[in-house]
């Protein structure tokens, strides 16, 4: 049973507080604690409620439960946060898309009466630790839900890098980069640059090359137990960076190396009773739908 709930809202963004106040006068009625997240929810006026309103550093120990109300940015982001904690996510959608966010506003509260019944579904889905390293010493080290991207910076020539599978040599290209994907982050910036639609169960990553320079360079899944060494030739030094979930970049050089593995800890995300992945998949890339 969940009894201190955590809420993450849409990054101070005044459209997500109508839900949020709703969240707090329901969970008041069911004698939970509820407990706002500074960073997303600043201004959010918590005085009328008398709830607290904390740091994520204080806020994560003190929860078994977090809600996100906001899209799919919102979630990864909160995602990245709580996964060491093992807390239960559970998003709200007031994205356009919503794969991770999949509990609607209109049947948000008869889906949380089913979940503190306990009558959810949960499931587990992996993330991606990521270190870019000089000679040894770590320059950044973070965490990816969807995915870990190399990319080329603001300029017209593509990048040239090597890529290799636990310590065996895999290619060297010339492209606009590389997407190493889960299976979460197969139906993001993945899906687009043509990857495969991965069952979230599988243990798997995709390496997935943007605009690659040869018709031959496709799409590859390895093992999610795998390591992926990325190091970039001698002319891309300031042209290109490393992107987690698109919110988390570092600017790499010619001999700095990247190393991305799962992560060790899973996200538990929490859906409702009747949560089925492939319909998910079917309503929201429309599929079986007139153009």
């Amino acid at each position: 049973m969940f009894e201190k709930i955590g809420i993450f809202g849409k990054y101070n963004g005044i459209q997500s507080w109508e839900l949020i106040d709703k969240l707090i006068v329901y969970f008041q009625k069911k004698h939970k604690t509820i407990i706002l997240d500074q960073r997303s929810c600043r201004d959010f006026p918590i005085e009328r409620y008398g709830i607290e309103r904390l740091e994520r550093e204080q806020l994560l120990p003190k929860i078994d439960l977090a809600i996100v109300v906001g899209g799919d940015g919102t979630f990864l982001d909160v995602a990245r946060t709580v996964v060491d904690f093992k807390i239960p996510l559970l998003g709200i959608n007031l994205g356009r898309l919503g794969f991770l966010t999949d509990v609607s506003p209109d049947t948000m509260f008869i889906t949380l009466d089913e979940v503190l019944d306990g009558d959810y579904q949960c499931e587990q889905r992996m993330l991606l630790n990521v270190k870019v390293q000089l000679e040894g010493k770590t320059l950044f080290n973070e965490v990816a839900f969807n995915d870990v991207v190399l990319h080329k910076n603001d300029s017209p020539r593509m990048i040239e890098f090597e890529t290799f599978i636990d310590k065996r040599f895999l290619n060297s290209q010339r492209s606009d980069g590389l997407i190493i994907a889960t299976p979460t982050g197969s139906t993001a910036y993945s899906l687009s640059a043509g990857g495969p639609i991965v069952d979230p169960e599988l243990n798997a990553m995709t390496l997935v090359s943007i605009n690659p320079h040869t018709m031959s360079t496709r799409p590859v899944v390895v093992s999610g137990d795998s390591e992926i060494l990325i190091r970039p030739h001698d002319n891309c030094s300031g042209t290109a960076s490393i992107i987690c979930d698109g919110q988390l970049s570092f600017q790499i050089e010619a001999n700095h190396e990247t190393t991305i593995t799962r992560h060790a800890n899973f996200i538990k995300m929490i859906h409702p009773k009747n949560h089925d992945h492939f319909k998910l998949l079917r309503a929201k890339l429309k599929w079986g739908k007139k153009l």
